[in-house]
């Protein structure tokens, strides 16, 4: 599944996603205990917000599985990300962060951070992974990273992948009103 852009159109889902963390999940993700109408709120402050911008992996039936929140601040971007339990694993968090730094690198920005709790291990896993300096103080851990300037590449790649993530979409749906049409047998028989 491809990274795509999100818009305001997935403003619901992007709420239902957050909302499906819960307990551990959502202290984890945001710092804190928050509710469902902070999660609201926050959706709806940062979708309206031109210097912020959204990512996730959607899954065929349209739910979104794996979010990460791009905030530009002066000079500067802030990442956090979130993938539902059963979706860990499978590289969605580090394929986010690659596509949000794609896309900062466009508009400019060079200097990245992650700031998450201390017992994130998940998050500084994938700030190590990505070269970020992290510093844990005070039981929280800040993540960051000067990343290389844009070149005349860069926005070729941007356009790149908001293209495939538009066709895997596309693919993925087309597959699914196939499979709508055929006896469940048939595709059921052939993928053991």
């Amino acid at each position: 599944m491809a990274v795509r852009k999100l818009s305001i159109l997935d403003k619901e889902k992007l709420i239902s996603h957050l909302k499906s963390l819960k307990g551990e999940e959502r202290r984890l993700r945001f710092g804190g205990v928050v509710t469902d109408d902070y999660i609201e709120h926050y959706v709806q402050g940062s979708c309206d917000v031109k210097d912020n911008k959204w990512f996730g992996v959607e899954h065929i039936d349209g739910t979104i599985v794996a979010a990460c929140h791009v905030a530009i601040i002066g000079e500067q971007a802030e990442l956090g990300c979130s993938v539902d339990l059963e979706y860990r694993g499978l590289g969605y968090a580090q394929d986010m962060f690659d596509r949000a730094v794609t896309w900062l690198r466009t508009r400019g920005i060079q200097d990245v951070c992650m700031h998450c709790l201390s017992e994130n291990s998940v998050m500084k896993h994938i700030a190590r992974k990505n070269d970020m300096a992290v510093i844990t103080e005070d039981g929280e851990s800040d993540a960051n990273v000067h990343l290389q300037p844009a070149n005349a590449f860069t926005p070729l790649a941007d356009n790149y992948a908001d293209r495939m993530a538009l066709y895997d979409m596309m693919l993925r749906k087309n597959i699914q009103v196939i499979r709508s049409f055929m006896p469940k047998y048939w595709y059921e028989s052939k993928s053991n």
